[in-house]
């Protein structure tokens, strides 16, 4: 399952714990683009999950462990201390929020952010990113691969850790109702982010393995090497060790047609993640485009690749009818 990490101040963190909630900034003059880009990270959030909180300035400590209970869900009612935007002088809401518990593991020693620096630098940790291309690290996931690195380390530091957290105020049930908060124009998906929220919480109900397979494991906005995010990255896992990743499916999304740019953008993925990655093994990466429509030229080309190469490109039509994504194959 993917692992999820909150930053928050000292003091909204201590809160955080009271309560069992978590919840990232929002401002009300956001726009609509921007609104759809939040709930689009929070989407994905499922039951279960771990969550992590790195604690900012001036102590920058990664603290946990938790894990979700239920799902996100939206709710304005005043919980941390209001917070004033330093550029529009407006108060920070936290209505996006998600209710959390302790999980087994209570660590009292943390994870500094010079930890996490020294796991980055030997390719231990290669998804968390504190710097997104996106532009958001209130709220960002990791694989749990990376989670498991992460936990040796904690352990590490405390090796006789077991007693259990309590969460003292516990935060009432509210039903999970983030993609209501979606923006749509003629029942269809407005911003590319809108269509990213809708495949996240569809991911993390399980759906469309009749399209991508059993994948063990999703996660969004994946940092690389090029300053950009991949839209999303499917694991796949040994069935007999989960801990073994046999193969990916890297995704590329747009709201509109899948041109000839988007194209090489989802190649140019491809071949950082096969040379940094997996060594060179395309047996363990594919790929996948989906949009509203695909040129003539795209089409062609991928077909191609196919024949000649031998490198597939799965093409992916997406329509939302009624409320649901539904994705259909287009047939090279």
């Amino acid at each position: 399952m993917a692992v999820h990490i909150f930053a928050v101040t000292e003091e909204n963190y201590k809160i955080c714990v009271e309560r069992g909630l978590v919840a990232v900034p929002f401002l009300d003059s956001y726009s609509g683009q921007i609104k759809d880009a939040l709930i689009s990270r929070f989407a994905g959030i499922k039951e279960d999950d771990y969550v992590l909180m790195y604690v900012t300035k001036p102590v920058m400590q990664i603290r946990g462990v938790w894990q979700i209970e239920g799902a996100p869900f939206y709710d304005p009612t005043p919980v941390w201390p209001p917070r004033i935007d330093d550029k529009t002088k407006e108060t920070h809401l936290y209505p996006l929020r998600c209710r959390i518990r302790w999980s087994k593991y209570n660590f009292t020693k943390y994870l500094s952010r010079n930890d996490i620096f020294d796991l980055q630098s030997t390719g231990k940790l290669w998804t968390w990113a504190f710097d997104r291309a996106s532009g958001s690290n209130s709220l960002f996931s990791i694989s749990n691969t990376e989670f498991q690195v992460l936990l040796s380390e904690f352990i590490k530091l405390n090796p006789f850790s077991t007693s259990k957290g309590i969460i003292f105020q516990p935060y009432p049930y509210h039903k999970p109702d983030v993609c209501n908060y979606l923006h749509f124009r003629k029942e269809n998906p407005w911003y590319e982010y809108t269509l990213m929220a809708l495949l996240n919480s569809s991911f993390s109900r399980g759906e469309f393995t009749d399209i991508f397979g059993n994948y063990s494991d999703y996660l969004c906005y994946v940092p690389n090497n090029f300053g950009k995010e991949m839209d999303f990255l499917l694991f796949y896992s040994n069935p007999n060790n989960h801990d073994e990743i046999l193969s990916y499916d890297i995704l590329e999304l747009k709201l509109n047609e899948f041109n000839e740019e988007a194209l090489k953008q989802l190649i140019g993925y491809e071949s950082w993640f096969l040379q940094k990655k997996v060594a060179g093994d395309q047996k363990m990466v594919r790929t996948t485009a989906i949009a509203k429509s695909f040129p003539p030229n795209v089409v062609d080309y991928v077909s191609k690749r196919n024949k000649i190469e031998g490198k597939p490109i799965k093409l992916l039509e997406y329509s939302y009818v009624n409320g649901k994504l539904i994705l259909n194959s287009i047939n090279i």
